[in-house]
């Protein structure tokens, strides 16, 4: 059912048989580089100028500086109530939908990369909005269809980074069994095409798989993200 199609640098980029426009890309990242976006998604993406976060809601006085607090004081931190936060166009979870008026300015390094990963798979698309989830170990994500953006022709581009996941990819309908793979730390998934309106979700976040060469990066380079206990998906 895997169908390689050509490497993107030294990364390997494989297909689905069968299933338009779903490109599944295995780490095209260095150690150092994905310590830099999992510090990125834990320090500067969960500031309050430049996202909203579920814990506007119920830590709104401690989102400032949350990952400093978090490497001061882990055991008491608001960090471990992270579960998300929004980049660019805010998502509004209870309209599903997304709001003109609510918008941060989209990180640009993010935004190159999004757009260097769509070229890349031959998905042109220019990022406005990102949704970063943290997920604790042995945590999932029910099945959903990614339908509220009004633009549904470009990909979704999805990063991961930390521990590892099983990650379903269904059909367009809830009917559809799912195909379940193996997402690691530095995994790229597009869903673009037809499986841009595939139903998918996350079964388990599988604890105790944190790669060591994330530890040795960040011992190397003095802190920043990639540890057992914390999983971003941007």
């Amino acid at each position: 059912m895997w169908r390689p199609t050509r490497p993107t640098g030294c990364a390997e980029l494989y297909a689905l048989c069968g299933v338009d426009g779903f490109r599944f890309l295995r780490c095209p990242f260095s150690p150092e580089e994905e310590l830099r976006w999992s510090h990125a998604a834990l320090a500067a993406w969960t500031e309050p100028e430049a996202s909203e976060s579920n814990l506007d809601l119920t830590h709104a006085g401690e989102r400032g500086a949350l990952w400093a607090q978090h490497e001061a004081a882990p055991s008491s931190s608001a960090l471990r109530h992270l579960s998300w936060v929004t980049l660019g166009y805010h998502y509004q979870w209870s309209e599903r939908r997304y709001d003109e008026a609510r918008r941060s300015p989209f990180p640009p390094a993010l935004g190159a990369l999004g757009a260097d990963l769509g070229r890349a798979v031959g998905q042109p698309l220019r990022p406005e909005a990102a949704i970063v989830n943290y997920y604790a170990p042995r945590s999932s994500m029910g099945g959903h269809c990614d339908d509220a953006e009004p633009c549904q022709d470009a990909p979704i581009v999805s990063l991961s980074f930390g521990l590892s996941a099983t990650f379903l990819l269904g059909g367009p309908s809830r009917h559809a069994a799912p195909l379940a793979m193996r997402v690691r730390s530095g995994d790229v998934v597009v869903q673009g095409g037809a499986s841009r309106g595939c139903y998918h979700g996350v079964a388990r976040v599988l604890r105790g798989t944190a790669p060591a060469r994330l530890r040795e990066a960040a011992s190397a380079g003095g802190g920043g993200g990639g540890g057992d206990d914390l999983r971003g998906v941007a």
